[in-house]
């Protein structure tokens, strides 16, 4: 097997580091190598705040992973990144077409991308430029213009940066493993990958992505990412409030939230019990099951408001057609898409990773969408060609674009 064919994610949450190796088959189709799934150390809310243990994470992922391949460090890996160090901004550029040219070429686009790319202070870096939509001679909606006649061409995009050290910090890590980084991807874009259908991308849809230190958000308009943010709460954030209203420890809480919790606590019946075990000296005692719930119901409404906020602070006045897609640990939450709907209405589903014919069944997860959406990236930009970019700044050095027809998108890797 030629070491070109592997491809590599790396997921580096708060709670977990997932890492899957697959190549291309014989046919075209995805295969799942190796999965290495192991409890994160050293991450909090989507930023490394102890190099050495998540290297250690890192390591032992890869390792797991590795196993039914053999010897070999692995090369272009595809890791995603999240944290409140990012942001995002959508920019406009517009560029004549001479006359005598008549016809709009790649090198044309390549021109009008490059003077789209926002100035960054030198603490930030450029990890996504994707084009939303063009506009040639005042007719919108345009996804390749490559080829038509027109004079005047402008483009929309989406772009996504970050705070360099954070950036640099994650390529460390997979480098300090013996392994290479061939592309950041902002964990939202990378969900996507895997949860998204064509119809909600073109409809319109809010895709959030619950993890454990974070929760990510990207809304897809006319089937481009148009608009991106962070938030700053996952589902540990759950946890720990339910361990200070029972008084009881983190490990215990989380296997508790997650065999007894629901966030619509009137869903419950009302003269359901649950026991708490001893710990510490303390004896075992029957709790209200609704008891137990209401934490989770308070902070998730929460998590979902601010999540409204979001959307508004993007321009929206409402959600899109296609409505809300829940996917990540969190969205495994009893009774989160009846609380979704109930607080906002309209189209809500829960969302697995999909898109790789024989997933194993681990991975069928909303949990690993995100790592499962990495390979799907990879894939889908394997064919890139680097170009410099003069005056544009980046933590992979350099930068491709890419035009795709339909849904493909255009991002800037290594």
């Amino acid at each position: 097997m030629a070491r070109d064919t592997f491809y590599t994610a790396v997921d580096i949450g708060t709670d977990k580091v997932t890492s899957i190796m697959a190549r291309i088959g014989t046919e075209g189709e995805l295969k799942v190598l190796g999965t290495g799934v192991v409890t994160s150390q050293g991450m909090q809310k989507g930023r490394i705040e102890n190099i050495d243990e998540v290297k250690e994470a890192v390591g032992a992922s890869l390792e797991e992973a590795q196993r039914y391949i053999g010897d070999g460090a692995p090369t272009g890996v595809y890791t995603s990144v999240t944290g409140t160090h990012l942001s995002a901004l959508n920019t406009k550029e517009v560029v004549d077409n001479p006359d005598d040219v008549g016809d709009i070429t790649k090198k044309l686009l390549d021109r009008l991308l490059r003077g789209s790319f926002p100035d960054v202070g030198p603490n930030q870096e450029v990890l996504h430029v994707i084009p939303i939509g063009y506009h040639v001679d005042g007719m919108s909606g345009i996804r390749n213009p490559v080829g038509l006649h027109g004079n005047l061409v402008e483009v929309e995009a989406h772009v996504v940066m970050g705070e360099s050290v954070a950036l640099k910090n994650t390529v460390k890590v997979i480098e300090a493993n013996k392994a290479s980084v061939k592309s950041m991807v902002l964990h939202s874009l990378a969900s996507a990958e895997s949860t998204l259908t064509g119809d909600e991308r073109e409809m319109g849809v809010v895709l959030v992505d619950i993890g454990a230190g974070t929760t990510d958000i990207v809304i897809y308009r006319q089937g481009q990412p148009w608009y991106s943010a962070v938030i700053p709460v996952g589902g540990s954030q759950l946890t720990r409030d339910l361990s200070v209203a029972l008084k009881t420890p983190i490990y215990m809480t989380e296997e508790m939230k997650v065999k007894w919790g629901s966030v619509m606590p009137e869903m419950v019946a009302s003269d359901e019990e649950v026991v708490i075990p001893s710990f510490q000296g303390q004896p075992k005692h029957a709790l209200s099951r609704r008891v137990l719930c209401e934490p989770l119901h308070d902070r998730m409404l929460e998590l979902i408001k601010l999540i409204v906020l979001k959307v508004r602070q993007s321009g929206l006045r409402e959600f899109p057609t296609g409505g809300i897609v829940l996917t990540g640990g969190g969205a495994a939450m009893t009774g989160l898409p009846d609380l979704v709907l109930k607080t906002l209405g309209g189209q809500v589903r829960i969302a697995y990773p999909e898109g790789i014919s024989g997933l194993p069944a681990q991975l069928r997860k909303p949990a690993f969408s995100a790592a499962v959406g990495l390979l799907l990236w990879g894939i889908k930009h394997q064919g890139e060609t680097r170009s410099s970019l003069n005056g544009g700044r980046s933590i992979m050095g350099s930068k491709s674009w890419r035009w795709g027809l339909g849904s493909k998108k255009a991002t800037a890797v290594r």
